[in-house]
C-alpha cells in the first residue's frame, strides 16, 4: 500500500485522475485492483494538497473556489474541505453558474444540517432552469454542504460530530471536527467573492416549518431579501452565534436563512414555492431582468419565539396547524399514554402564529410540540 500511495501521489502532480474502467483494455481480474489503485491515487492527491489535478469522474476537485477565470456557463466542482476520520477528503459539491454580465456573487447553500434536504432539490431545479446568457453576476450553489451528516441521516456532522451551523466561521485550532470543517468552507468557499447569501434549511427530524425566513432587519438588504422570497412567515432575528447567516452578517455580507418545510424528503409543493421565491429574489437583486413581483399575501412577521415542550414522554396529538393564529390559553396539543389515556393538555402561553409543529407523534420528555411566533 505504501508503494501505491507513493506512486499515486506522483501522478497528482501532472495528471488528472478519473475513477473509471475501460472494459476493452482492463481484464476482469485486474479491475478491482485498478479501482483500488485509482482510489488510493485520489486519496494521495488530497493528502499531498495537489487536489487541483484530481477529478472524480469528470468533476475536478479544488482546494479553493476562484470564479474569476471561469467562462460563462455552468461549472461543477468538488471542494476538498479537509479530511475525515479515515483520512479520506471531505468533498463538497459546488455548482457555479457564471452569467454573461458582470454583477454580484450569490452564495446558495443547502443541507448544512444533513437531514434537511428540500433545499438540495431547490438548487438542482434552479440551476437547471437558469440561462447563463440571461444572468447578470454569478451564483455559487452548494447542494449538500454536510455530506458527512447526509450519509448517516443526521442533522449533525457525521455520527459523532456536533452542529455545523453553530460552528462558523470555524477554527483551525478547536478540537471539534465540525469547527475545522466550517473553517475550510469559510475561507475557501464562503468568503471569496460573496456579496449576498441565502442558506436553505428545513425544520429538523420530527418537526416541520412553513415557508419561513430568519432575517436580521438591522441589515436593510437582508430585510429586503427576506420579503422578496415571498415566505409565509418572517422572524426579525438578531441571529445566533455560529450560524452561517449570522457569521456573514457580522462580516457585512447580507444573508438570510430560508426554511423550507420539513426534513428527510423532497416536498414537491414546498420546493415549487421556494423556487418561485428564489427566482423573485434574483429578479429583485438584478441577477435576472424579468422584474420582481409583489407577494400575493403579506407574510406574518414576529420578533420572538415561544416553544411549548412535552413535560414527559408520550404520544402527541397536535391540535393546531402551521400558520394558525392562536390566542393565549388556546388548547394546542394533548399527550397520551400507550393506552390512549390523556396525560396532559397543552395550551398556548402567548398569542401569536404557529410557526413549527411536531410531526412525529412519539415525543420524548423535553421535545418540542409547538413553536409560536409573536
Amino acid at each position: 500500500m505504501n508503494w501505491a500511495l507513493h506512486t499515486a501521489g506522483a501522478i497528482c502532480d501532472d495528471a488528472s485522475i478519473e475513477i473509471r474502467e475501460d472494459p476493452h483494455t482492463m481484464r476482469s481480474a485486474m479491475r478491482p485492483l485498478m479501482k483500488r489503485f485509482l482510489l488510493l491515487a485520489l486519496m494521495a492527491c488530497a493528502v499531498t494538497g495537489a487536489v487541483r489535478a484530481a477529478n472524480v469522474g469528470d468533476v475536478p476537485i479544488i482546494s479553493k473556489l476562484d470564479v474569476a477565470g471561469l467562462k460563462e456557463g455552468r461549472h461543477h466542482f468538488y471542494l476538498n474541505a479537509g479530511r475525515g476520520a479515515t483520512g479520506l477528503p471531505n468533498l463538497v459539491p459546488v455548482i457555479v453558474m457564471k452569467g454573461a454580465g458582470e454583477g454580484k456573487q450569490l452564495l446558495l447553500t443547502a443541507a448544512v444540517h444533513g437531514d434537511e434536504l428540500n433545499g438540495i432539490r431547490v438548487i438542482h431545479r434552479l440551476m437547471d432552469e437558469l440561462d447563463a446568457s440571461k444572468l447578470t453576476g454569478t451564483i455559487v450553489a452548494v447542494p449538500g454542504v454536510n455530506q458527512a451528516g447526509m450519509e448517516v441521516h443526521s442533522r449533525y456532522f457525521g455520527l459523532r460530530g456536533g452542529d455545523p451551523n453553530r460552528a462558523f466561521p470555524g477554527s483551525e485550532k478547536r478540537g471539534e471536527a465540525e469547527a475545522r470543517f466550517a473553517y475550510h468552507l469559510w475561507h475557501n468557499l464562503v468568503l471569496p467573492g460573496t456579496d449576498l447569501a441565502v442558506d436553505l434549511h428545513t425544520q429538523t427530524t420530527g418537526t416541520s416549518y412553513p415557508l419561513f425566513v430568519f432575517a436580521d432587519f438591522r441589515n436593510a438588504t437582508a430585510r429586503d431579501m427576506a420579503y422578496s422570497l415571498h415566505p409565509d412567515m418572517i422572524k426579525n432575528d438578531p441571529g445566533e452565534e455560529g450560524t452561517l447567516e449570522t457569521s456573514l452578517i457580522k462580516k457585512g455580507i447580507p444573508a438570510v436563512t430560508f426554511e423550507i418545510g420539513g426534513p428527510k424528503e423532497f416536498e414537491a409543493r414546498m420546493i415549487d414555492r421556494a423556487l418561485a421565491g428564489l427566482e423573485n429574489f434574483l429578479n429583485s437583486q438584478g441577477f435576472l431582468s424579468d422584474g420582481a413581483r409583489p407577494a400575493r399575501e403579506q407574510p406574518i412577521v414576529g420578533t420572538n419565539f415561544t416553544n411549548v415542550y412535552a413535560d414527559e414522554g408520550g404520544l402527541a396529538v397536535i391540535e393546531v396547524g402551521l400558520k394558525d393564529h392562536v390566542k393565549k390559553g388556546t388548547r394546542i396539543a394533548t399527550l397520551y399514554d400507550p393506552f390512549g389515556q390523556p396525560l396532559r393538555h397543552y395550551y398556548a402561553p402567548v398569542s401569536g402564529a404557529v410557526v413549527a409543529i411536531a410531526t412525529d407523534p412519539v415525543r420524548d420528555a423535553g421535545s418540542m410540540l409547538v413553536r409560536i411566533l409573536h
